[in-house]
């Protein structure tokens, strides 16, 4: 059995190809984008989710504003 599976992925818009990978036996959450890859916690992955998550609601504000 694999440690590690991917759990998500995507090619952005760049054509750079971004995977996440989680690995249940050390609870911990692999980033990779085009060959950099970034390890965290799986709780810490979690809570950089929620900032990253309330960083884009503020862009996405900002661009409706600059655009009215």
């Amino acid at each position: 059995m694999k440690q590690q599976q991917v759990i998500s992925q995507t090619v952005l818009p760049s054509k750079k190809h971004c995977r996440v990978f989680y690995n249940k036996v050390q609870d911990s959450v692999e980033v990779e984008l085009d060959g950099i890859s970034l390890r965290f916690e799986a709780r810490s992955f979690i809570l950089m989710n929620e900032m990253f998550r309330k960083a884009a609601a503020r862009i996405v504000m900002q661009t409706e504003i600059a655009a009215h």
